[in-house]
Order: structure tokens, then C-alpha cells, then sequence
């Protein structure tokens, strides 16, 4: 189960710790490119296309995200505040142990208790990361599509809410074949009751951004996994600093083989 409530967890932890756009020093600072939020939506789009868009468009600036996967008596909750522009971003979390992560620049610390190590923070470089990585792609925000590419059904049931089905096997086909992210909704599909029809509901602000996003996926063996993602804070200033040198520890080049 611990291995797959992360597979699953599509659109939340992957999103959570990802960045992407211009590099940093990766010693410490802020995301200082919040700027306005994106532009009003100007034309009535039709519901599949108007959910795919919101998410693009949430993702366009800085956001703060809270999330949930759930499976069974298991769960995974986490809050993070991003500026994918700037590469910075922290996230604080259960998964189940608390994990605690920043990412500026290049330069991402983590904070587990699953972590091996002498001190709290393991710092990764993600330019030494195998470029098939799953913890490279999981970096790349543009590469997190998850269950949005596969909406194949949607429909506004009041102003700004939708609900419609996705197809895990076409959500697939539009991840990038980087970094595992295809290979996992393939897995996700393999064990989902019906993964041509997994059910959402949606919620757009009138601004063309995606607020709320939750699915569920009936599996065939380990019972319903229910996600939850809420967004909000859009254009709001976000400030990473970095662990104090001395909590910090490089990862390994053994650890780099497994990341």
C-alpha cells in the first residue's frame, strides 16, 4: 500500500513538489515573481477543454495547494506554497510520517524520517539525477498532467462546477515518457475497476482557474483511492529560504542510484 498511495496520489504530491522556468543559486531566498494573477477567461469554452485549461492557468503563477490521498486507513495530506517561475517551493506534509520539503532553484532539501542520514535535511542536486528519474519528473510542473490529459467527459452542472469521467490510459498517453510518469498511470490503469470512466468533480473561479479537484479511483483489490486537491493564494509572494547549513547533509551517490 506505502508504494501505492504515492502512484496514485496523480495530482497531488508530484504537483506539490514540482518547478519549473528559470534556475536560482540554490542557496536560499524567494520567489519573488508572483506578479498579477493570470488574465479572466474572455470566451464561454465547452467543459472538457475549460477544466483542462483551469489547471494550466492555476499553475501559470504562484498558488498555494493543499491536498489528500486516502486509501483505506491510509492517507497522505499536504500543503505547499509554489512559485514555479522561480523554482521555489516548500511543502509540508504527512505521507505518512511528516515530510517536509523545499526546492530553490536546483537545489531540493528534504525532511523524513525514512531518510537515512546523521542530520534532519538531505539536500539533492537535480542536475545529478538520472535523467529518466521519477524524482526529475516530479520536479518538471508542465510534466505533472495527471488524470487532466486523460478527461474525456465534462459537463458545467452549476456555474464554475463540473463533473465528468477521465480515461487513465489516455491520461497516460499525454504524460511525458520521462521519469516513470507514464509508466505509473499504466499501473494506476491496470488495477482500477474501469479506468476508461474514473469519475471527478471540478471546480473553475471566474478567472478560468481550477479551485478544486477530487476523483476517486475503484480499484480491484485495495478498495477506493480518493483524491482531493484545493488551490487558492493565486499571485501571492512566495519565500523559500534554505535548512541551516548544519541540519544539512548532501545525498549520497549511492542515494543517487535510487532517486
Amino acid at each position: 500500500m506505502r508504494r501505492l498511495i504515492p502512484t496514485l496520489s496523480i495530482a497531488l504530491a508530484a504537483v506539490l513538489v514540482a518547478g519549473c522556468g528559470t534556475t536560482s543559486d540554490g542557496t536560499g531566498g524567494s520567489g519573488s515573481s508572483a506578479g498579477p494573477s493570470a488574465a479572466p477567461a474572455t470566451t464561454k469554452l465547452e467543459p472538457v477543454a475549460a477544466v483542462r485549461q483551469a489547471m494550466d492557468r492555476s499553475l501559470a503563477g504562484t498558488v498555494t495547494m493543499d491536498a489528500s490521498v486516502k486509501a483505506g486507513n491510509q492517507s497522505i495530506t499536504l500543503s505547499g506554497k509554489m512559485d514555479p517561475a522561480a523554482k521555489a517551493i516548500h511543502v509540508t506534509g504527512n505521507a505518512p510520517e511528516p515530510i517536509e520539503a523545499r526546492l530553490i532553484g536546483d537545489a531540493a532539501y528534504i525532511k523524513s524520517d525514512s531518510l537515512d542520514g546523521d542530520k534532519p535535511w538531505m539536500k539533492i542536486d537535480l542536475n545529478k539525477l538520472r535523467p529518466a528519474s521519477s524524482l526529475r519528473q516530479s520536479f518538471d510542473l508542465k510534466a505533472q498532467t495527471g488524470i487532466i490529459g486523460g478527461i474525456v467527459t465534462a459537463q458545467e452542472v452549476s456555474p464554475g462546477h463540473y463533473s465528468g469521467t477521465a480515461d487513465l490510459n489516455k491520461a497516460a498517453e499525454a504524460a511525458g515518457a520521462d521519469g516513470g510518469m507514464r509508466d505509473g498511470l499504466k499501473s494506476t490503469a491496470k488495477l482500477a475497476k474501469d479506468p476508461k470512466a474514473i469519475p471527478f468533480e471540478a471546480t473553475v473561479d471566474s478567472d478560468g482557474r481550477l479551485t478544486a479537484l477530487s476523483y476517486t479511483i475503484a480499484t480491484k483489490s485495495v478498495g477506493d483511492l480518493v483524491t482531493d486537491m484545493k488551490m487558492s493564494g493565486f499571485g501571492e509572494q512566495v519565500s523559500v529560504t534554505a535548512p541551516p547549513a548544519g541540519d544539512t547533509e548532501p545525498a549520497s551517490a549511492d542515494m543517487y542510484k535510487f532517486l
